[in-house]
């Protein structure tokens, strides 16, 4: 395996002599030729040929695929159209998530007319069927009383407020719930069978964006309740959480496989054999739902962006995008507080809550201190690795390329010194949570 590229601090770009950006506390690279960009790509082609080869293959295709979709994503952002095109492909998917309720419609139906009326040997079927049933029923989602994550209106009237301007400008109806996470992401589903219409906010995300930023990011969550997201409808949606839970049921049991007894070790490898074909299948299903949607999904994606540049602003989204590029270093940064030697501060060094500040006003700044030629880097590295948030988004690159079709739009919400303040003095119970969380051992 070859090591990767390295160059002594100060010395020129090795390939075309160019200065390179030698933060020693990130990779050395060239910003001139893209010398050592990525310096992990040469290690993992010379580890082994063919799987290099094979998934230079696979990426070619799938760059192609998401190339594809970003240029149908111009045309309707030229052509201001509010939803994805439906296809064959959603067809498929919501055929699929037919088959998986009725599915589980017929193990209810049988188990209970077995329950019912039939003979002895078939009521005592009847019982694990109907367990059964239970276990494979949709997952509507929900959130657990007492969630300690969650906020309600009377505790956070003004991040209340601040997302209910956001989502009236962007066309969506307010919120019932939202809750303020340790994750560095942010979300919009709805839950349970009333549909309840939950806004997740992940903290370390919140806290290194600015004001306006924010506004952009609620703005493009709110986008998923008027783009047309198939994925978030409640047949789809249902069938997806489903199949994820049967997914968890079936998969093997290794400790089946170790018993004593030869009858027992044969009953084991039977049962897992048998499950492992159940699993299996399940995850093909799972694997073609996903293809048969990526296409809506990721045209929903971008039609949120442009409704988080419309009412965030241009600039504002641009710089959430590149911010969600950053997920690596505040989570380097927590590991820091967690595991580095400290010493405990005594307990005239300041109040719980003052240290807690303490921690968000240095993450911050370590973000600041980022250098540009390093986010230019890790942007880049999207393109090179089609790097994106998860499988259900386009890659950052592409979205950040779209927002800058749209040229520099104004902000149709902002929000000023004072909201700003209210909303986050309602978050700093939620914020010193999330520091526990990060940091337990400090």
């Amino acid at each position: 395996m070859t090591p990767p590229a390295v160059a002594a601090p100060g010395a020129p770009c090795p390939t075309c002599s160019a200065p390179l950006a030698d933060d020693l506390r990130f990779v050395v690279w060239c910003p001139a030729c893209e010398w050592n960009v990525d310096p992990l790509a040469g290690s993992v082609a010379d580890a082994d040929g063919r799987t290099a080869r094979r998934r230079a293959r696979r990426r070619k295709a799938e760059r192609a695929v998401a190339e594809q979709m970003y240029a149908e994503a111009v045309k309707a952002a030229e052509a201001a159209s509010p939803r994805p095109a439906r296809g064959r492909a959603w067809s498929a998917a919501m055929a699929i998530a037919a088959l998986v309720h009725l599915s589980t419609a017929v193990v209810t139906v049988t188990s209970l007319w077995w329950l019912a009326t039939g003979p002895v040997v078939l009521r005592v079927l009847g019982v694990p069927g109907l367990a059964l049933a239970v276990l494979l029923r949709p997952r509507l989602g929900r959130v657990r009383r007492g969630d300690e994550w969650s906020l309600t209106r009377a505790k956070a009237p003004a991040l209340y407020g601040l997302a209910d301007r956001v989502a009236s400008a962007a066309g969506a109806p307010p919120v019932h719930l939202i809750r303020a996470t340790g994750e560095f992401n942010a979300s919009y589903g709805k839950v349970g069978l009333r549909r309840r219409r939950v806004l997740t906010l992940g903290l370390p995300l919140w806290e290194i964006l600015t004001p306006q930023e924010r506004i952009a990011l609620l703005a493009h969550e709110f986008g998923h309740a008027v783009n047309g997201d198939n994925r978030r409808g409640l047949w789809l949606d249902s069938a997806v959480r489903g199949l994820v839970e049967w997914h968890r049921l079936t998969r093997p049991d290794r400790g089946a496989t170790s018993g004593s007894g030869l009858i027992m070790l044969i009953a084991g490898w039977v049962a897992n054999a048998v499950m492992l074909v159940v699993h299996k299948a399940v995850e093909t299903v799972l694997l073609t739902l996903h293809r048969c949607t990526l296409r809506t999904g990721q045209q929903a994606e971008y039609l949120a962006d442009l409704l988080a540049v419309r009412v965030g602003s241009a600039n504002a989204t641009r710089t959430l995008l590149e911010s969600m590029l950053l997920g690596e270093s505040v989570e380097a940064f927590f590991h820091r507080r967690r595991f580095a030697p400290m010493v405990k501060r005594p307990a005239s060094a300041g109040s719980r809550p003052t240290q807690d500040a303490e921690v968000w006003r240095e993450l911050r700044e370590y973000l600041d201190s980022l250098p540009e030629a390093e986010r230019r880097r890790r942007l880049r590295l999207s393109a090179l690795r089609m790097g994106s948030v998860d499988r259900t988004h386009p890659p950052t690159y592409l979205r950040v390329a779209l927002v800058e079709t749209r040229g520099a739009l104004e902000a149709e919400v902002v929000a000023d010194e004072a909201e700003t303040a209210a909303v986050q003095s309602e978050l700093a119970g939620r914020r010193a949570a999330v520091v526990a969380l990060h940091t337990e051992f400090w």
